[in-house]
Protein backbone atom coordinates (compact mmCIF):
# COMPACT_ATOMS: atom_id res chain seq x y z
CA UNK A 1 0.00 0.00 0.00
CA UNK A 2 1.31 3.41 -1.15
CA UNK A 3 0.58 6.54 0.35
CA UNK A 4 0.46 9.78 -1.18
CA UNK A 5 -1.45 12.96 -1.56
CA UNK A 6 -4.98 13.89 -3.21
CA UNK A 7 -5.79 16.49 -5.58
CA UNK A 8 -7.41 18.21 -2.00
CA UNK A 9 -4.00 18.19 0.07
CA UNK A 10 -4.98 15.31 2.24
CA UNK A 11 -3.09 12.06 2.49
CA UNK A 12 -4.71 9.19 0.69
CA UNK A 13 -3.66 5.42 -0.39
CA UNK A 14 -2.84 3.58 -3.31
CA UNK A 15 -3.90 -0.36 -3.42
CA UNK A 16 -5.78 -2.75 -5.03
CA UNK A 17 -10.03 -2.94 -5.38
CA UNK A 18 -11.23 -4.14 -2.00
CA UNK A 19 -14.40 -6.40 -1.28
CA UNK A 20 -16.76 -5.25 0.91
CA UNK A 21 -15.71 -7.65 3.53
CA UNK A 22 -12.18 -7.07 3.12
CA UNK A 23 -13.52 -3.27 3.83
CA UNK A 24 -14.94 -4.21 6.65
CA UNK A 25 -11.65 -6.50 8.17
CA UNK A 26 -9.97 -5.03 11.28
CA UNK A 27 -6.65 -4.17 11.79
CA UNK A 28 -4.82 -4.27 14.43
CA UNK A 29 -6.29 -1.69 16.73
CA UNK A 30 -4.60 1.33 18.46
CA UNK A 31 -3.64 0.79 21.60
CA UNK A 32 -4.43 4.06 24.23
CA UNK A 33 -3.45 4.62 27.71
CA UNK A 34 -5.20 7.46 29.68
CA UNK A 35 -3.74 9.31 31.61
CA UNK A 36 -4.69 12.57 33.47
CA UNK A 37 -2.36 16.12 34.13
CA UNK A 38 -4.84 17.81 35.93
CA UNK A 39 -5.41 21.37 35.55
CA UNK A 40 -2.40 22.59 36.95
CA UNK A 41 0.18 24.82 35.14
CA UNK A 42 3.08 22.97 32.63
CA UNK A 43 5.24 23.62 30.10
CA UNK A 44 4.56 22.32 26.30
CA UNK A 45 8.51 22.56 25.57
CA UNK A 46 9.56 22.11 22.25
CA UNK A 47 11.43 23.47 19.83
CA UNK A 48 12.64 27.40 18.95
CA UNK A 49 9.61 29.24 17.47
CA UNK A 50 10.38 29.24 13.52
CA UNK A 51 8.71 32.85 14.16
CA UNK A 52 10.29 36.09 14.99
CA UNK A 53 10.40 37.10 18.24
CA UNK A 54 9.73 40.79 17.73
CA UNK A 55 7.19 43.32 18.34
CA UNK A 56 6.30 43.65 14.61
CA UNK A 57 9.22 41.70 12.45
CA UNK A 58 9.56 41.77 8.83
CA UNK A 59 7.16 38.69 8.26
CA UNK A 60 4.23 41.61 9.67
CA UNK A 61 3.34 39.14 12.34
CA UNK A 62 2.39 40.52 15.75
CA UNK A 63 3.01 38.48 18.58
CA UNK A 64 1.64 38.31 22.10
CA UNK A 65 3.75 40.33 25.11
CA UNK A 66 4.35 36.98 26.64
CA UNK A 67 3.61 33.65 23.89
CA UNK A 68 2.05 31.02 26.03
CA UNK A 69 4.95 28.25 25.25
CA UNK A 70 4.18 27.70 29.17
CA UNK A 71 1.21 27.63 30.00
CA UNK A 72 0.42 30.64 33.04
CA UNK A 73 -0.52 29.21 36.54
CA UNK A 74 -4.28 28.61 37.41
CA UNK A 75 -5.47 31.55 38.78
CA UNK A 76 -8.07 32.00 41.54
CA UNK A 77 -10.84 32.57 38.98
CA UNK A 78 -10.18 29.43 37.39
CA UNK A 79 -12.34 27.16 38.48
CA UNK A 80 -15.26 26.98 35.37
CA UNK A 81 -12.40 24.72 33.50
CA UNK A 82 -12.86 21.12 35.80
CA UNK A 83 -10.88 18.25 34.58
CA UNK A 84 -13.31 15.97 32.18
CA UNK A 85 -14.20 12.24 32.58
CA UNK A 86 -14.37 13.18 36.32
CA UNK A 87 -10.27 13.08 36.10
CA UNK A 88 -10.03 9.69 34.71
CA UNK A 89 -10.49 9.18 31.10
CA UNK A 90 -11.44 5.84 29.57
CA UNK A 91 -10.81 6.24 25.32
CA UNK A 92 -13.38 3.82 23.24
CA UNK A 93 -12.94 2.46 19.73
CA UNK A 94 -16.16 3.54 18.28
CA UNK A 95 -15.39 1.88 14.71
CA UNK A 96 -12.98 0.00 12.28
CA UNK A 97 -12.81 1.67 8.24
CA UNK A 98 -10.03 1.66 6.53
CA UNK A 99 -8.61 4.81 4.65
CA UNK A 100 -10.33 7.09 6.25
CA UNK A 101 -9.06 10.44 4.88
CA UNK A 102 -11.60 13.77 5.94
CA UNK A 103 -12.92 14.64 9.10
CA UNK A 104 -15.13 13.14 11.22
CA UNK A 105 -18.25 14.70 12.52
CA UNK A 106 -20.54 14.14 15.80
CA UNK A 107 -24.30 14.55 14.72
CA UNK A 108 -27.31 13.50 17.27
CA UNK A 109 -26.70 9.70 18.45
CA UNK A 110 -23.95 8.82 15.77
CA UNK A 111 -20.35 10.06 14.47
CA UNK A 112 -20.32 9.95 10.88
CA UNK A 113 -17.06 9.30 9.33
CA UNK A 114 -16.00 9.10 5.36
CA UNK A 115 -12.58 7.78 3.78
CA UNK A 116 -10.83 6.19 0.33
CA UNK A 117 -9.19 2.88 -0.27
CA UNK A 118 -7.92 4.46 -3.43
CA UNK A 119 -8.47 7.31 -5.65
CA UNK A 120 -7.70 5.38 -9.14
CA UNK A 121 -11.50 4.24 -9.36
CA UNK A 122 -14.60 4.66 -7.39
CA UNK A 123 -13.95 3.45 -4.04
CA UNK A 124 -14.88 6.11 -1.38
CA UNK A 125 -17.62 5.88 1.07
CA UNK A 126 -19.92 7.43 3.65
CA UNK A 127 -20.45 5.99 6.90
CA UNK A 128 -21.54 6.00 10.78
CA UNK A 129 -21.72 4.05 13.93
CA UNK A 130 -23.41 4.88 17.47
CA UNK A 131 -21.56 7.14 19.76
CA UNK A 132 -22.28 4.40 22.08
CA UNK A 133 -20.48 1.99 19.49
CA UNK A 134 -21.42 -1.19 17.90
CA UNK A 135 -21.49 -2.14 14.53
CA UNK A 136 -21.08 0.81 11.42
CA UNK A 137 -22.96 1.28 8.57
CA UNK A 138 -22.05 2.25 5.39
CA UNK A 139 -24.57 4.97 4.00
CA UNK A 140 -22.70 5.24 0.47
CA UNK A 141 -20.16 3.47 -1.62
CA UNK A 142 -18.31 3.64 -4.60
CA UNK A 143 -18.10 7.43 -4.49
CA UNK A 144 -15.43 9.09 -6.49
CA UNK A 145 -14.44 11.22 -3.32
CA UNK A 146 -15.21 11.25 -0.09
CA UNK A 147 -17.97 13.79 1.21
CA UNK A 148 -16.94 16.92 3.37
CA UNK A 149 -18.77 17.51 6.64
CA UNK A 150 -19.69 21.15 7.48
CA UNK A 151 -22.28 22.36 10.61
CA UNK A 152 -23.89 25.56 11.95
CA UNK A 153 -25.21 25.62 15.55
CA UNK A 154 -28.46 23.41 14.42
CA UNK A 155 -27.50 21.22 11.29
CA UNK A 156 -25.18 19.29 9.87
CA UNK A 157 -24.44 18.55 5.70
CA UNK A 158 -22.02 16.27 4.11
CA UNK A 159 -20.96 17.71 0.59
CA UNK A 160 -20.82 15.61 -2.32
CA UNK A 161 -18.36 17.16 -5.03
CA UNK A 162 -19.15 14.17 -7.34
CA UNK A 163 -22.54 12.50 -6.34
CA UNK A 164 -23.15 9.99 -9.30
CA UNK A 165 -25.59 6.94 -8.50
CA UNK A 166 -25.22 7.23 -4.70
CA UNK A 167 -28.86 8.20 -4.03
CA UNK A 168 -26.61 11.84 -2.83
CA UNK A 169 -26.95 15.17 -3.86
CA UNK A 170 -24.35 17.49 -3.49
CA UNK A 171 -25.24 19.04 -0.41
CA UNK A 172 -27.39 16.64 1.77
CA UNK A 173 -28.32 17.71 5.42
CA UNK A 174 -27.85 15.09 8.08
CA UNK A 175 -30.74 14.70 10.60
CA UNK A 176 -30.74 13.57 14.27
CA UNK A 177 -31.98 10.89 13.68
CA UNK A 178 -29.82 9.53 11.01
CA UNK A 179 -31.74 10.19 8.13
CA UNK A 180 -29.67 11.70 5.00
CA UNK A 181 -31.92 13.98 3.03
CA UNK A 182 -30.31 15.45 -0.05
CA UNK A 183 -30.82 19.46 -0.40
CA UNK A 184 -32.38 20.23 -3.58
CA UNK A 185 -31.10 23.09 -6.05
CA UNK A 186 -27.52 22.83 -5.32
CA UNK A 187 -25.17 22.10 -8.26
CA UNK A 188 -21.68 21.56 -9.11
CA UNK A 189 -20.89 24.93 -11.56
CA UNK A 190 -18.53 26.32 -8.61
CA UNK A 191 -16.12 23.70 -6.82
CA UNK A 192 -17.25 22.44 -3.77
CA UNK A 193 -13.93 21.65 -2.51
CA UNK A 194 -12.89 24.15 0.39
CA UNK A 195 -16.45 24.97 1.26
CA UNK A 196 -18.22 26.46 5.04
CA UNK A 197 -21.98 26.52 6.04
CA UNK A 198 -24.01 28.67 8.24
CA UNK A 199 -27.53 29.08 9.20
CA UNK A 200 -29.20 29.31 5.93
CA UNK A 201 -26.13 29.34 3.34
CA UNK A 202 -23.64 27.18 1.89
CA UNK A 203 -20.29 29.16 0.70
CA UNK A 204 -17.28 27.61 -1.52
CA UNK A 205 -14.59 29.15 -1.64
CA UNK A 206 -12.84 29.68 -5.40
CA UNK A 207 -10.05 28.07 -6.19
CA UNK A 208 -8.84 30.24 -9.09
CA UNK A 209 -8.65 33.74 -7.65
CA UNK A 210 -10.03 33.40 -3.74
CA UNK A 211 -13.61 34.82 -4.36
CA UNK A 212 -16.24 33.37 -1.95
CA UNK A 213 -19.69 32.70 -3.45
CA UNK A 214 -22.50 31.30 -1.52
CA UNK A 215 -25.98 29.81 -2.51
CA UNK A 216 -28.95 29.30 0.00
CA UNK A 217 -29.53 25.70 2.13
CA UNK A 218 -33.15 25.94 1.54
CA UNK A 219 -33.47 26.30 -2.11
CA UNK A 220 -30.03 26.27 -3.91
CA UNK A 221 -30.48 28.52 -7.06
CA UNK A 222 -27.92 30.44 -8.68
CA UNK A 223 -24.34 31.56 -7.09
CA UNK A 224 -23.91 34.91 -5.91
CA UNK A 225 -20.32 36.38 -5.17
CA UNK A 226 -20.19 36.87 -1.30
CA UNK A 227 -16.52 38.90 -1.83
CA UNK A 228 -13.97 39.94 -3.84
CA UNK A 229 -11.26 38.05 -5.12
CA UNK A 230 -7.80 37.88 -3.32
CA UNK A 231 -4.58 38.50 -5.81
CA UNK A 232 -1.57 36.35 -6.38
CA UNK A 233 -2.43 33.94 -3.42
CA UNK A 234 -3.67 30.03 -3.23
CA UNK A 235 -6.85 29.74 -1.70
CA UNK A 236 -6.61 26.95 1.46
CA UNK A 237 -9.87 27.01 3.50
CA UNK A 238 -13.03 29.16 4.49
CA UNK A 239 -14.80 29.59 7.66
CA UNK A 240 -18.14 31.66 8.80
CA UNK A 241 -19.90 33.19 11.94
CA UNK A 242 -22.28 35.38 12.03
CA UNK A 243 -21.00 38.57 10.04
CA UNK A 244 -18.14 37.39 8.73
CA UNK A 245 -16.20 34.89 6.32
CA UNK A 246 -12.52 34.36 6.70
CA UNK A 247 -10.52 33.34 4.36
CA UNK A 248 -7.09 31.76 4.89
CA UNK A 249 -4.52 31.58 1.24
CA UNK A 250 -1.10 30.66 1.07
CA UNK A 251 1.82 33.23 -0.88
CA UNK A 252 3.78 30.19 -1.78
CA UNK A 253 6.38 32.21 -3.18
CA UNK A 254 7.05 34.35 0.19
CA UNK A 255 6.27 30.85 2.59
CA UNK A 256 3.37 32.45 4.48
CA UNK A 257 0.03 32.23 4.94
CA UNK A 258 -2.66 34.90 5.79
CA UNK A 259 -6.02 35.07 7.13
CA UNK A 260 -8.60 37.33 5.87
CA UNK A 261 -11.70 38.79 7.09
CA UNK A 262 -14.83 40.04 4.75
CA UNK A 263 -18.45 41.09 6.15
CA UNK A 264 -21.35 38.83 4.73
CA UNK A 265 -23.15 41.70 3.85
CA UNK A 266 -22.69 42.44 -0.05
CA UNK A 267 -19.54 42.42 -2.08
CA UNK A 268 -17.07 42.93 0.26
CA UNK A 269 -13.24 43.03 -0.12
CA UNK A 270 -11.05 41.09 2.35
CA UNK A 271 -9.15 42.65 4.91
CA UNK A 272 -5.44 40.53 6.17
CA UNK A 273 -6.28 39.73 9.42
CA UNK A 274 -3.44 37.61 10.13
CA UNK A 275 -0.22 36.35 8.47
CA UNK A 276 2.73 33.93 9.77
CA UNK A 277 5.23 32.06 7.90
CA UNK A 278 4.80 28.67 6.52
CA UNK A 279 1.09 27.38 6.18
CA UNK A 280 -1.97 27.73 8.54
CA UNK A 281 -4.12 24.95 9.02
CA UNK A 282 -7.37 23.74 10.83
CA UNK A 283 -9.04 27.33 11.55
CA UNK A 284 -11.76 27.03 13.71
CA UNK A 285 -13.50 29.85 15.16
CA UNK A 286 -15.08 30.21 18.85
CA UNK A 287 -17.40 33.62 19.89
CA UNK A 288 -14.08 35.95 20.14
CA UNK A 289 -11.58 34.22 18.70
CA UNK A 290 -9.73 32.46 15.58
CA UNK A 291 -7.43 29.00 16.89
CA UNK A 292 -5.00 27.91 14.31
CA UNK A 293 -2.08 25.54 13.67
CA UNK A 294 0.70 25.37 11.45
CA UNK A 295 2.80 22.62 9.38
CA UNK A 296 6.01 23.06 11.87
CA UNK A 297 3.67 22.23 15.53
CA UNK A 298 2.90 25.56 16.43
CA UNK A 299 -1.31 26.20 17.80
CA UNK A 300 -2.25 29.59 17.71
CA UNK A 301 -4.66 32.27 19.06
CA UNK A 302 -5.81 35.51 17.51
CA UNK A 303 -8.75 38.03 17.91
CA UNK A 304 -11.38 38.60 15.60
CA UNK A 305 -10.92 41.67 15.61
CA UNK A 306 -7.30 41.55 14.92
CA UNK A 307 -4.11 42.18 16.98
CA UNK A 308 -1.26 40.45 17.83
CA UNK A 309 -1.01 36.62 17.76
CA UNK A 310 -1.06 34.37 21.02
CA UNK A 311 1.21 30.84 20.16
CA UNK A 312 -0.41 27.97 22.40
CA UNK A 313 2.31 25.66 21.87
CA UNK A 314 5.16 24.59 19.63
CA UNK A 315 5.14 20.76 20.21
CA UNK A 316 1.81 19.82 18.15
CA UNK A 317 1.98 16.75 16.09
CA UNK A 318 -1.13 16.61 14.39
CA UNK A 319 -2.97 19.82 12.40
CA UNK A 320 -5.73 19.63 14.24
CA UNK A 321 -7.33 21.85 16.80
CA UNK A 322 -10.64 21.98 18.08
CA UNK A 323 -12.55 23.99 20.65
CA UNK A 324 -15.23 24.26 22.65
CA UNK A 325 -16.58 26.89 25.33
CA UNK A 326 -13.97 25.94 27.76
CA UNK A 327 -11.32 24.35 26.03
CA UNK A 328 -9.33 23.63 23.21
CA UNK A 329 -8.40 20.26 21.90
CA UNK A 330 -4.89 19.15 20.23
CA UNK A 331 -2.27 16.29 20.29
CA UNK A 332 1.03 17.61 22.10
CA UNK A 333 3.19 14.43 21.26
CA UNK A 334 1.37 10.96 21.49
CA UNK A 335 -0.89 13.27 24.40
CA UNK A 336 -4.17 14.07 22.98
CA UNK A 337 -4.91 17.61 25.11
CA UNK A 338 -7.59 19.17 26.68
CA UNK A 339 -6.17 22.95 27.76
CA UNK A 340 -8.18 25.26 29.38
CA UNK A 341 -8.76 28.46 27.72
CA UNK A 342 -8.85 31.01 31.26
CA UNK A 343 -5.21 29.81 32.27
CA UNK A 344 -6.10 26.71 33.97
CA UNK A 345 -3.59 24.12 32.73
CA UNK A 346 -4.08 21.00 30.48
CA UNK A 347 -5.60 17.76 30.99
CA UNK A 348 -4.11 14.75 28.64
CA UNK A 349 -7.28 12.66 27.81
CA UNK A 350 -5.53 9.68 26.29
CA UNK A 351 -1.70 8.71 25.78
CA UNK A 352 -1.98 7.20 21.24
CA UNK A 353 0.66 5.07 21.22
CA UNK A 354 0.65 5.52 17.16
CA UNK A 355 -0.23 9.15 16.35
CA UNK A 356 -2.51 9.77 13.62
CA UNK A 357 -1.83 10.58 10.09
CA UNK A 358 -0.79 14.25 9.71
CA UNK A 359 -4.33 15.27 8.02
CA UNK A 360 -5.67 18.22 9.53
CA UNK A 361 -9.20 18.79 11.40
CA UNK A 362 -9.57 14.85 12.88
CA UNK A 363 -10.24 15.46 16.12
CA UNK A 364 -14.29 16.75 17.11
CA UNK A 365 -16.23 18.03 20.20
CA UNK A 366 -19.52 18.45 21.12
CA UNK A 367 -21.27 18.20 24.66
CA UNK A 368 -21.26 14.38 24.98
CA UNK A 369 -17.62 13.64 23.96
CA UNK A 370 -14.20 14.49 21.95
CA UNK A 371 -13.51 11.94 18.78
CA UNK A 372 -11.38 11.84 16.92
CA UNK A 373 -9.60 9.44 13.92
CA UNK A 374 -6.58 7.98 12.48
CA UNK A 375 -6.41 5.91 9.16
CA UNK A 376 -8.47 3.30 10.44
CA UNK A 377 -10.37 3.90 13.37
CA UNK A 378 -12.78 6.40 15.08
CA UNK A 379 -12.44 6.99 18.89
CA UNK A 380 -14.44 8.61 21.40
CA UNK A 381 -13.98 9.91 25.24
CA UNK A 382 -17.21 10.32 26.96
CA UNK A 383 -16.72 13.82 28.57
Amino acid sequence: MIMEKNEDGFRSFRTKAFTSRELSRSVPALFLAAALLGCGAGSEGGELSDIATTARGEDRLELATNPADVLPAPSASAVSCTPLCGGSCTPVQLAQATGLDKPILPVGNDVYFAGAITYEASYSYFGRVSKQGGSRVLLAQNLLRPPTFLSNATSAYAVVRYPGNSGLGHLNEINPDGSITPVPGIDGSRSLTLTAVDATKLYALSLGDGSVWSTSLSSGGAWTQTTRSIANEVGRSVRVDGTSVYIVTDDVAKDQSTVWKASKQGLATPTRLVTIPGSIVSLTPDETDLYFADRTGGIFKVSKSGGAVTRLASTATNLSITVDAERYYWFNGTALTATCKNGGGSQVLATVSSPPEIIPEVIAVDGEGVYWRNSSQVWKIAK
